[in-house]
């Protein structure tokens, strides 16, 4: 395996999501805000779920952020290579094989 090649890798999409830092922020932990709001205010509030779910939004609501951002950060990025900058053609004919490409997009 080419060492360089890897880290040269890494260091391109670590660069991409310092470009994206804001956005990325945002993504990250309004959503969690999002679903206190909605099921703990929102839906307890008006009657459509008892006053003692809020006792178990917490944890589900760390569970959820946890696998969605977890499902972004990999699978969205991956999705846009393949579809609009076909960037994923370049990376394939990198010197290392395709396993090590698939870890360092989860890596980064």
């Amino acid at each position: 395996m080419n060492w360089k090649a890897f880290a040269a890798m890494l260091a391109r999409d670590a660069h991409v999501a310092r470009r994206n830092a804001i956005q990325l922020f945002l993504q990250t932990f309004l959503q969690p805000l999002l679903f206190v709001f909605i099921f703990g205010r929102v839906m307890v509030g008006s009657g459509y779920l008892p006053a003692a779910y809020k006792s178990l939004l917490l944890p589900g609501i760390i569970a959820i952020s946890m696998v969605f951002t977890g499902i972004w950060a990999v699978a969205m990025p991956l999705i846009a290579e393949f579809q609009w900058t076909r960037e994923i053609e370049d990376r394939l004919l990198a010197p290392i094989g395709v396993a090590w490409i698939a870890i360092e997009k989860v890596i980064a």
